[in-house]
């Protein structure tokens, strides 16, 4: 009984307990909705004055945001800048065809551009234009002049690891040297070559000449791959598929890019043996190219990035648009070569008024391909000195030669007796050629009323024959052409008189004997002095002479992207392909770096 009524009253203090917690809860919900009416739903009338606060702030923090922004890029150039980045792929358009890599067959643009790229040479040419060591440390030449002993640099690699020593150096001169080889690197015969020690070549010349040491930029081969290959075989080895190389870059695959084989694409890498150190990009791809209508299409799908196959004022707004472009002068010359031998121009008078009737320096002003001036057959700063420079521009003066030669304006033509003054004007396909040949023929027949007969001819059209049907005869009075200078004054192939023959080259059979003996002496000095008094003179007669006109040296249009850090503005160029001279530093990223204090 006790038990129940001890369970009993503890049920009440129970149900009192829960009954003034549901009391107390009651009130805590009454009070909660009091204070939220107070201080929320009292206070809605206020809600636009809490916005215009809350604005105020939001303003207050975006504008203290905007501010910071704004000085930390102001200020961020004092403490980082935008630097070239190692990484990422080059793509370049050339003009082909790409038939081997072998450097030493090297003929193309393609060809020359890879051998440049995946070759290295005993000298080449730097940045500045000057010639500079590659392969090679230090050379020593003899009192004699005719004994050159090059030595190495230490710790040369072949891309495969092998090293590269004198062995592949001599091994390169004799194959140049074979006939058999039949190599585009001419001149080697008369030269000796022999292995000094590991490091040490020496060259002996049968008589002293001035520019050897611009001989010394050929391509180097590798011994220990090609030894035992015949070197009348050697052009159609593999090795010109797949060459072990020494240059910045080294073979990774060549890709037909289409069903002829006409297009194709060589991709390569960075060579990490290269003795001037591994190239900023990993990759390059060589994109190659049957035509320059092709290269143009290249640019405007953006397949590659860069050609300096094409004149870019020639280029549409769309390509000036997605690319920039910068013009270098390289070492070629375009002359109008009159053909001393021929009836009509053998006379000097006719080649001086054939010269005399052109304003080359308009002629330069109308055409930006042509504005780079070229005064005769030396460029001005190939010697310390100054060269007599070109008869001046006077078209009456012209006319008045031509009168006194017997050549009368009758109606729109100039005759003697019943003969005609007409000249057979030849010139190679290409727009800028073109383009000059056709204004030097308007001046020629409206100025002097002679006439003139003008034949253009593809050098890529095999059915034409260029070398047998005109270089070789010189079946022309005039030719328009390109010749190339190179690094050093020596012109001896183009213009003396033992060269006038089917296998030289001097196309207008220029023949002087004072000319002769001056480009004689020239190339035999070492002096820069002499050598300077002796092209002196030869300038001298050859402008008296008049056997070609000068018309302007070449440029080069380096077309790139914007966003690409390739060839720098102040290069010097001797050859095209000495666009790579710094190519182990072009880039195409960039990234933000701390300036060191």
């Amino acid at each position: 009984m006790d038990t129940k009524k001890s369970s009993w009253k503890k049920f009440l203090r129970l149900d009192f307990a829960t009954k003034d917690l549901d009391g107390q809860a009651q009130k805590l919900t009454k009070t909660t909705l009091r204070h939220t009416h107070m201080f929320i739903s009292s206070r809605l009338e206020h809600l636009a004055g809490v916005k215009r606060h809350v604005l105020g702030w939001i303003f207050l923090v975006i504008l203290l945001i905007t501010i910071s922004m704004v000085q930390w890029l102001s200020f961020r150039e004092l403490y980082a800048h935008n630097a070239p980045a190692r990484g990422g792929s080059y793509s370049e358009g050339v003009l082909g065809p790409l038939e081997t890599l072998n450097p030493i067959f090297a003929r193309s643009s393609a060809e020359k551009s890879a051998a440049r790229l995946m070759f290295a040479s005993l000298y080449n040419y730097d940045a500045t234009g000057h010639i500079k060591g590659d392969l090679a440390e230090s050379v020593t030449v003899n009192e004699a002049e005719t004994e050159y002993t090059v030595k190495l640099r230490r710790n040369l690699k072949w891309s495969d690891g092998a090293p590269l020593d004198a062995r592949d150096v001599v091994f390169t001169v004799n194959l140049l040297k074979d006939a058999r080889t039949q190599s585009s690197i001419t001149g080697w015969q008369s030269i000796n070559v022999k292995q000094v020690d590991e490091r040490t070549v020496q060259f002996i010349l049968p008589a002293p000449y001035a520019p050897f040491m611009h001989a010394l930029t050929f391509p180097v081969l590798p011994q220990h791959s090609l030894s035992e290959v015949n070197p009348a075989e050697l052009r159609e080895h593999g090795y010109g598929k797949s060459p072990v190389t020494s240059g910045p870059f080294a073979m990774r695959i060549l890709q037909n890019a289409n069903a002829d084989g006409s297009k194709k694409v060589l991709h390569l890498v960075a060579n990490s043996q290269y003795h001037h150190g591994a190239p900023k990009l990993d990759r390059f791809q060589l994109y190659v190219y049957p035509t320059r209508d092709e290269i143009t299409k290249g640019l405007k799908t953006s397949e590659i990035m860069a050609t300096p196959e094409l004149s870019y004022m020639a280029q549409s707004d769309q390509i000036r648009h997605m690319y920039a472009s910068r013009s270098y002068a390289i070492n070629d010359g375009v002359y109008a070569l009159f053909n001393t031998q021929s009836e009509v121009v053998s006379s000097r008078k006719v080649r001086q008024a054939l010269v005399q009737s052109i304003n080359t320096q308009a002629l330069r002003e109308k055409f930006a391909f042509a504005k780079k001036p070229l005064h005769g057959p030396i460029f001005d700063d190939q010697v310390d000195g100054q060269l007599a420079g070109r008869l001046p521009y006077d078209t009456e003066a012209a006319k008045k030669l031509l009168d006194e030669e017997g050549w009368k304006v009758v109606g729109n033509q100039r005759k003697k007796g019943e003969q005609v003054l007409q000249l057979s004007f030849v010139t190679l396909k290409g727009s800028d050629f073109e383009t000059i040949a056709r204004e030097l023929v308007k001046v020629w027949q409206e100025t002097l009323h002679i006439t003139v007969d003008l034949r253009v001819v593809d050098p890529n059209d095999a059915s034409q024959n260029v070398l047998q049907s005109v270089l070789r005869p010189r079946g022309f009075d005039v030719l328009l052409y390109e010749l190339v200078l190179g690094g050093d004054a020596d012109v001896f192939a183009y213009w003396h008189s033992s060269q006038a023959n089917q296998g030289g080259l001097n196309f207008a059979n220029y023949n002087s004997a004072v000319a002769d003996d001056a480009l004689a002496a020239g190339r035999t000095k070492q002096s820069a002095k002499q050598r300077v008094s002796k092209y002196q003179a030869f300038t001298k007669h050859w402008q008296s002479d008049v056997p070609a006109l000068a018309l302007y040296q070449v440029q080069l249009d380096y077309i790139h992207l914007r966003s690409v850090s390739a060839l720098d503005k102040s290069m010097r160029l001797v050859y095209p392909t000495d666009r790579f001279a710094d190519v182990i530093y072009w880039t195409v990223r960039r990234e933000s770096v701390y300036k060191t204090p």
